[in-house]
């Protein structure tokens, strides 16, 4: 059992690492009991992502189905809840979940992660991402996994992006500090602030931001002035930042969004 950051480090670096990430968790989803699994990557490597920057990136998936199985059967529940973006909501998701993700659950499968309390010490996580940028659900809510698996993982971390939309569930009011509402309406964004959360707002092509709320500069109707890295804005209530942060639907369903 690999039992510090330096080892882990290198058993996850070369040309034919023995690891390509880390399992952060696997068990049931805080959201309605399905089995999930928590999976960090980009951990010795950059992500080439060009809106996020380089940051350690992390996913959130069904672990007993392919990712597009769970999208088309509905059960991806267990790792978005009720999002309004899941395709059985009408699908207005950015993500490539035929590309990313289904390559995340193939790496998975062939046993690519190093597992906690097997093949290592989870109690090196907060050295191995220390100093790091770590993306709280690059898919999936992070609220789907323990508070706890977060606040481990992120505690020594130089800044962290996440998101939720389980914001109006009492039971993940933790996640404030780490994670921005994620809102789409201005109704909800009302709402998100009375309850004391930061929020991120997806807004339709033909609305405009509301008072208090700033546009994602990373986004291309800012100009792309920066990217998430070095941003650091969403990182709820514990950013430096305390705006609200909007932006307009994108990608190849953004034009659905009303």
């Amino acid at each position: 059992m690999i039992t510090s950051a330096s080892a882990m480090l290198k058993a996850l670096k070369g040309s034919s690492p023995k690891f390509t990430g880390v399992i952060l968790y696997e068990g049931p989803s805080a959201i309605d009991g399905g089995p999930i699994v928590v999976i960090a990557n980009r951990i010795a490597h950059a992500s080439g992502n060009e809106k996020t920057g380089a940051m350690v990136q992390t996913f959130i998936i069904r672990r007993d189905m392919r990712p597009l199985e769970a999208l088309s059967t509905g059960q991806d529940k267990s790792i978005c809840g009720d999002c309004i973006h899941r395709p059985v909501n009408g699908g207005t998701c950015y993500v490539n979940v035929g590309r990313s993700v289904e390559s995340v659950f193939g790496a998975y499968q062939r046993g690519r992660y190093a597992r906690p309390g097997l093949d290592y010490d989870a109690a090196i996580l907060p050295d191995l991402f220390e100093g790091s940028l770590f993306r709280l659900g690059t898919y999936g809510d992070p609220a789907a996994a323990p508070f706890g698996i977060w606040a481990n993982a992120t505690a020594k971390v130089k800044a962290r992006t996440g998101y939720t939309h389980q914001w109006k569930r009492k039971a993940f009011e933790a996640f404030k500090t780490i994670c921005m509402a994620s809102v789409d309406s201005p109704r909800d964004l009302a709402l998100s602030r009375a309850m004391g959360w930061r929020s991120f707002r997806v807004r339709a092509k033909d609305s405009e931001p509301m008072a208090g709320e700033v546009i994602c500069p990373a986004s291309k109707e800012a100009g792309q002035k920066t990217n998430c890295a070095a941003c650091k804005a969403c990182g709820g209530l514990s950013a430096k930042a305390r705006a609200d942060i909007v932006i307009m639907a994108h990608g190849p369903t953004g034009g659905r969004f009303q």
